[in-house]
């Protein structure tokens, strides 16, 4: 039903659905006095519109976290959000991540409401950062990379997580945000916490199978 794609995207039919792109994050960086290139959001824009082309996709759904800041709009939020809704010519939702609390302000610009989930078949795609109870789901949120140590260099790859054949976990769409080792660690998600099997696709130039998370935490 569900194609998990290399350009960190899931596929139903003519849908696809990605999360947490943190668009506006050098600005948050910068106000912390770490200063990088504002090159976020060009690529963001070209790599969603490689997939609305690619999957012949006509609706996008953001599972939380399309910007950074928790505490307001920061000037890039702002130019950033408008800049990608107004490049992206599909119907977008978008469902309410942790960092989005002020989001619905630029969103009413477009009339988009930010929802707390969105349903599709069976499956109900949320942000993840809390329990809303649903069994079949999609989320994002934890930001999923594996991550290890070969002759002196760390690899680090992001990955979709299939959670109990129920669940699927969408790695970070933003190439700025550092993906959280599934290898090391908890899940920050309550949804995630009584988790009894985890298979892992790692995401390259491919998607690639790895195996079971308690199987890989015990050779990696």
């Amino acid at each position: 039903m569900f194609k998990l794609t290399p350009e960190k995207a899931l596929i139903a039919e003519e849908l696809a659905v990605i999360a947490d792109l943190h668009l506006g994050i050098e600005n948050a960086m910068q106000n912390v006095g770490v200063a990088i290139p504002r090159m976020q959001i060009v690529d963001v824009i070209r790599r969603v519109n490689e997939i609305v082309n690619k999957y012949e996709i006509e609706r996008l759904i953001i599972a939380g976290d399309l910007k950074h800041d928790f505490a307001g709009n920061l000037p890039y939020e702002w130019d950033d959000v408008r800049g990608f809704l107004d490049s992206i010519d599909v119907e977008v939702s978008v469902i309410r991540g942790n960092h989005d609390n002020f989001l619905s302000k630029i969103l009413s610009e477009y009339s988009i409401e930010l929802k707390e989930y969105e349903q599709f078949g069976d499956y109900y795609i949320v942000h993840g950062h809390k329990d809303l109870g649903f069994e079949n789901l999609i989320m994002g949120h934890e930001h999923p990379a594996v991550k290890f140590r070969h002759g002196g260099a760390i690899y680090s790859y992001p990955c979709f997580l299939i959670v109990d054949k129920t669940k699927f976990v969408l790695p970070a769409f933003s190439s700025l945000v550092s993906g959280s080792d599934v290898l090391q660690g908890e899940f920050l998600s309550p949804i995630l916490k009584d988790a009894k099997k985890i298979e892992v696709y790692a995401v390259e130039d491919e998607v690639v199978y790895l195996g079971d998370l308690e199987t890989l935490r015990k050779i990696l």
